[in-house]
């Protein structure tokens, strides 16, 4: 097939890394693609990078996603790749997707997130729909989707980025000789993922062990509250911003935790299951499709602290718990979660979406 595939976002966040993963995935298996996106993004740079085509498009002073240069743009694009499916892998893509080519091309919109929907665009023809987990599914059919024109294709993570770190020099960096437990978070700092929530169960947590702290890996927009937070506790909250050595931090990491209110998935909590870190999450979005409670992680409450604190506490005081979640979580990553899986999915899709 020729496929088309559409991203409006110009950094490189979980989104553009599974489109990068699907790119190189389905060009292996022989299908002709061209991606879409913004000139000098990091998601072009890494797709360059890669041997893999790309067009790009300028950013509309006016109107935006629904500018009509931009549609005009993207149909000069598609005149000239001439494609079987058109992908779009935002929100905005979406609409930019809508704009151009309902009614000439079949349309795929993976959807990431489980923020509400509604309107013409997830309601009109010729477009079909895949949801990275269940919570999302529910979320587009309450939406007005025809359930029927939406398919579960959970995202895939590459388990070599994540395994086989050293975390010997991070542990001796991050806990100053304090005994632990090293508790970790990998993702962007942003209202949604609730960060400040764990910050504020550190104090909880260091009360009733006092070697633990809690390292946040990555950076964003509620920073500076993190920041406030641990001015207040210097001890307990450690702000590594963005880093490379992934794999090395989930090596370090006794314990991990995604405190989320809202939340597609969350590539990063799979990063964890698969290098065997043992994981306590909220009970939020499509999360629960990760971590099955007492199986491969524990489950809380979103925005609840207190049950987040005794939810570590109990955890590292049970190493027979850990070690099960551990060997759990490894197993469910490779039966579910592997970029091997999300791309022979969305191949599926295509496939069904071209014949009807």
């Amino acid at each position: 097939m020729r496929i088309l595939h559409i991203n409006s976002e110009s950094g490189y966040r979980g989104g553009e890394r599974q489109l990068h993963l699907l790119a190189r995935g389905l060009r292996e298996r022989g299908h002709e693609q061209l991606i879409v996106c913004r000139p000098a993004s990091e998601l072009e740079s890494a797709l360059r990078a890669d041997g893999l085509a790309t067009a790009t498009y300028a950013k509309p002073v006016l109107l935006g996603a629904r500018s009509p240069f931009l549609r005009n743009r993207l149909r000069e694009i598609a005149t000239d790749f001439s494609p079987d499916v058109v992908h779009a892998h935002t929100g905005n893509a979406h609409t930019m997707a809508v704009g151009a080519f309902l009614g000439d091309h079949p349309i795929v919109t993976t959807r990431r997130v489980d923020f509400a929907v509604g309107g013409k665009k997830y309601t009109a023809e010729g477009q079909h729909f895949i949801a990275i987990s269940n919570g999302v599914r529910d979320v587009l059919v309450q939406g007005g989707v025809d359930p029927s024109r939406i398919d579960v294709v959970y995202s895939g993570i590459d388990t070599t980025r994540v395994r086989g770190g050293q975390g010997g020099a991070l542990r001796s960096e991050w806990l100053h000789g304090d005994a632990g437990p090293l508790i970790g978070f990998v993702g962007a700092l942003v209202d949604h993922k609730a960060p400040w929530i764990l910050a504020e169960a550190a104090s909880l947590i260091r009360a009733q062990l006092p070697g633990a702290r809690v390292v946040f890996v990555g950076d964003g927009e509620e920073r500076p509250r993190l920041e406030s937070l641990r001015a207040k506790h210097p001890d307990a909250i450690i702000l590594a911003g963005h880093r490379q050595d992934i794999a090395d931090c989930y090596a370090a990491f006794d314990l991990f935790v995604m405190p989320s209110k809202l939340e597609g998935l969350c590539t990063s909590l799979i990063d964890a299951l698969a290098a065997g870190v043992p994981s306590i999450a909220s009970r939020a979005g499509g999360i629960p499709d990760v971590v099955e409670d007492n199986v491969t992680g524990v489950l809380v409450p979103p925005l609840d602290r207190e049950q987040l604190a005794a939810a570590v506490v109990a955890l590292w005081g049970d190493e027979a718990r850990r070690r099960k979640f551990a060997e759990n979580g490894v197993r469910r990553v490779e039966e579910r979660f592997t970029a091997r899986a999300m791309v022979e999915g969305t191949e599926s899709v295509y496939t069904r979406v071209v014949a009807r």
